[in-house]
């Protein structure tokens, strides 16, 4: 989902964060596919936690 990079990028982690949130914002119930919903709800986390490791890791 989103624009995609050059496989060398690697996204600042603001960059990450800001498009993260615009996904967050566009997260809402598909009723043709409800499943669709928690996957991309987990696809969030799983990158946010990864964000969050990453900088206390720093």
């Amino acid at each position: 989902m989103g624009t995609q990079r050059h496989p060398a990028f690697k996204a600042s982690t603001a960059e990450r964060l800001h498009r993260l949130s615009r996904r967050l914002g566009r997260l809402s119930p598909n009723w043709r596919d409800p499943e669709a919903f928690f996957e991309e709800r987990s696809e969030i986390e799983r990158e946010l936690r990864r964000v969050a490791q990453e900088v206390g890791h720093g």
